[in-house]
């Protein structure tokens, strides 16, 4: 099975003196024999300050993932993140469990990367592993009304679809992205309370810079994560994950 690798690599941006990483490249996907997800935009936004006194570098990362297959959906889907110094070692990874990727659609994660020392980040490389899929009929909660406000934070409202109760630890991701776009902004947050079938909750994620707000242009991307943690648990209400 044929790897495909690819790097992200900093470049200067000015917004808040961060640096920005951005990047339409698939990463490095690998599939099982009916589907196949790739990285279709990636980004980290490296905080211009260390942790601790200098001690702790940090970094946040956001992608946009893709279900190739118009087929059949993608289950347990394996994200790492593996953050990288100039000369192409690692200095950190991170890794997320998405639940399901509907057939032919896009999801999007974001994360942390904190590293112990004086290492700088030169860029980040990914690898996703789709580890089962089934027939297409599986969907995610539906996310409406998304807006940035002027304080910067990202809001909504997304509804469980489900015949069961959608979990607290269902997970909401977001990523901000400017004309360009690149990934300029990410933040995640746990829904922190069950959710009914059939109801309608609100969500208030993701403190970036004001500016963005400013720029027409800019676009908000949010999903839904319906089991976070609790995937192949009883409590997980998609079809085909639970344990």
């Amino acid at each position: 099975m044929q790897m495909v690798r690819r790097r992200v690599l900093a470049t200067a941006f000015s917004l808040a003196l961060l640096a920005l990483v951005s990047s339409g490249g698939s990463g490095r996907a690998a599939t099982d024999p009916t589907a196949t997800v790739v990285v279709v935009a990636s980004g980290v936004v490296p905080e211009a300050e260390m942790l601790g006194s200098g001690n702790y570098g940090y970094a946040d990362y956001g992608l946009v993932l893709r279900n190739q297959s118009l087929a059949r959906d993608a289950l347990d889907v394996t994200v790492e993140v593996e953050a990288v110094d100039g000369g192409g070692q690692s200095i950190t990874d991170s890794y997320t469990t998405v639940t399901l990727i509907p057939a032919g659609a896009d999801f999007v994660i974001s994360g942390a990367l904190i590293w112990r020392g004086l290492p700088e980040l030169a860029g980040i490389e990914t690898e996703v592993h789709v580890g089962q899929t089934a027939p297409r009929r599986r969907r995610l909660p539906p996310v409406k009304h998304v807006s940035l406000t002027s304080s910067g934070r990202v809001i909504g409202s997304f509804t469980n679809p489900y015949k069961k109760p959608l979990p607290a630890s269902a997970t909401i991701y977001g990523v901000v992205l400017d004309s360009r776009g690149r990934i300029v902004a990410t933040g995640y947050d746990l829904i922190d309370a069950v959710t009914r079938p059939g109801a309608t909750a609100t969500f208030d994620i993701l403190r970036t810079s004001t500016t963005l707000q400013n720029d027409a242009t800019t676009s908000v991307k949010v999903s839904v994560d319906p089991c976070g943690y609790l995937v192949f648990t009883r409590v997980c209400p998609v079809p085909g994950a639970q344990s």
